[in-house]
């Protein structure tokens, strides 16, 4: 039943995330550049990170499947494509609560509600729920 759940609020989510653009292709892209620094530009890291460049390009297409993938049990792979297709969008939501809560020297929730913060929401609470 929670996996249920968790898959209709994944589609939710979704589908917000689709009608507000955000995606989380960015984040995928720094720690791309900083792997091959390090490593060195090897065929297969690169090769790798263009397969997860592409998922979380996808956005909310990504979040959605996951989520269908979650509904049919392989709550694992269900989770990781939720993660690709949010997460740049996740850590923007993190600044934004916690930015002005260091402002202002005290926890804030004065957060603007737009689709595609309720996007991240319901895609965070559906890998929250799916267990």
């Amino acid at each position: 039943m929670r996996r249920k759940i968790a898959m209709f609020i994944a589609i939710a989510g979704g589908i917000l995330l689709l009608i507000s653009g955000i995606n989380g292709v960015a984040k995928l892209e720094t720690i791309r550049d900083v792997v091959t620094d390090v490593i060195g530009g090897h065929q297969l890291i690169t090769s790798i990170f263009t397969v997860l460049i592409f998922i979380a390009a996808l956005g909310g297409i990504s979040v959605i499947c996951g989520g269908i993938i979650i509904g049919k049990g392989r709550v694992t792979i269900g989770k990781i494509l939720i993660l690709l297709g949010a997460g740049i969008g996740l850590i923007g939501l993190i600044i934004r609560i916690v930015l002005p809560s260091i402002q202002q020297g005290g926890l804030t929730f004065d957060l603007e509600l737009d689709i595609g913060t309720l996007g991240l929401i319901l895609s965070v609470a559906a890998q929250m729920i799916a267990k």
